[in-house]
């Protein structure tokens, strides 16, 4: 028989290891986003929950659409100047 202690241990490796070690992109697109159409971009790191950099970009309709952060547009895209809020 297993005690509570441990088992409360298998439960939470479980789900520090699996359940929230997911990215938010599934995938991503390489076509540029026209600027006026951006609402938000939130750039999250590389991290122990996903280990690649996500760009999240929301527009104006809410969808969100993930870039690919290797994208050769997204550089220059971030230096234009437009009204978006950026996150990190």
């Amino acid at each position: 028989k297993m005690n509570k202690p441990l088992l409360l241990l298998v439960a939470l490796t479980f789900c520090c290891c699996f359940a929230l070690n997911t990215c938010r992109c599934r995938r991503t697109v390489a076509n540029p986003i026209p600027p006026r159409a951006v609402k938000k971009i939130e750039v999250t790191p590389a991290s122990g929950h996903c280990p690649r950099t996500e760009i999240i970009v929301t527009v104006r309709n809410g969808n969100k659409i993930c870039v690919d952060p290797e994208a050769k547009w997204f550089p220059v895209f971030v230096l234009l100047p437009h009204s978006t809020k950026t996150t990190v």
